[in-house]
């Protein structure tokens, strides 16, 4: 009897402890995944001192959104669909570059509030076309704002062929950085002014979202171009100052938890990301910037952006938010 209870107390201690390390592990996990959420490069910071881009007002041009979604929706101040979009369903892109922009726990800029415009996947014209009648359409609401209200960040995560309407979309962004708003694209050519290339960088496997020499270029763009991470840096940058002139700067874009399109309260881990993903996180630190300094144009934005950068070990030009405050407060000492 004594030697089976002696069993017993040998089995119950095994279970307990293989009990303790499942729900350690779980909570690891846990912890890993919101820290997912976390835009990185010092933003926590910014916003811990309440520049997190309150009392601007931005605007994404995407695909259909799920509205209520508790990352962004106490933000989204306006939303219309181009054509109706019944027959579509909740897309996942527009739930993800939300979450960059303004999401509450997964945001570059969570203090801002959202303008949407929603464009069809398959419209009744050329992609290019649908989304030159939306900048419009925000470039219109725009002159009916009060000034204080008025959208001064425009962010869209693509870009198109000549086919797909590219003439007509750069005409539109004309209009709308003439008519006062910094637009930023996610595809060649840039249209901003000085032109800055935005590329995405992967957090390396157990690096710290601020360390900026924990960044890499991501293992996919790797293995699709079938170069060596130095030689894809070394050439992108060379090409800025060569054919294409324009500055580089490497933002944050993966592995990250992003608002899903599911469900108002869930969640998707994206361990792969892309430019896509970068172009909301730089319009978000154009939001901050502007926070600090709503007097300066559209120009000295971006200047502030090209000129924010720190090369990391692997030489990419990471994007640093808090240079980029320092200099928009006029301390130019970082």
């Amino acid at each position: 009897m004594f030697t089976m209870k002696k069993h017993v107390s040998k089995y119950l201690v095994l279970a307990v402890v293989i009990v303790l390390t499942l729900l350690l592990g779980l909570t690891w996990l846990l912890y890993k995944g919101e820290d997912d959420k976390y835009p990185g490069l010092g933003i926590e910071s910014l916003h811990a001192s309440n520049i997190d881009g309150r009392w601007i007002s931005v605007a994404i041009i995407d695909q259909k959104l799920l509205i209520n979604h508790k990352e962004y929706a106490a933000n989204l101040v306006y939303y219309k669909e181009l054509q109706g979009l019944d027959t579509e369903p909740f897309s996942m892109h527009g739930p993800a570059v939300s979450s960059i922009l303004v999401g509450k726990s997964c945001g570059v800029a969570p203090g801002a509030d959202l303008y949407y415009w929603a464009v069809p996947v398959r419209g009744d014209r050329p992609s290019g076309v649908l989304y030159s009648q939306a900048i419009r359409e925000v470039i219109e609401l725009n002159e009916s704002l009060p000034e204080e209200r008025r959208i001064r960040v425009l962010s869209i995560s693509t870009g198109f062929s000549k086919e797909e309407g590219a003439d007509e979309f750069e005409a539109a962004i004309r209009e709308a950085w003439d008519s006062g708003i910094a637009v930023f694209t996610s595809s060649f050519p840039y249209f901003t002014d000085p032109v800055i290339a935005v590329f995405g960088a992967a957090l390396k496997r157990g690096g710290a979202r601020d360390k900026v020499d924990d960044y890499i270029v991501p293992p996919d763009v790797v293995l699709h171009r079938g170069q060596p991470a130095e030689e894809i840096v070394r050439l992108r940058h060379e090409l800025g100052t060569g054919q294409m002139i324009y500055k580089p700067v490497w933002v944050p874009i993966e592995p990250r938890l992003l608002a899903s399109p599911k469900g108002p309260k869930k969640y998707e881990r994206f361990s792969a990301g892309g430019d896509s993903w970068a172009t909301p996180y730089v319009a978000g630190v154009a939001a901050l910037i502007l926070q600090v300094n709503p007097a300066l144009s559209n120009k000295q934005v971006v200047e502030i952006i090209a000129d924010s950068t720190t090369y990391n070990r692997g030489g990419l030009a990471m994007i640093s938010p808090q240079q980029a405050i320092a200099k928009a407060l006029g301390d130019n000492t970082n």
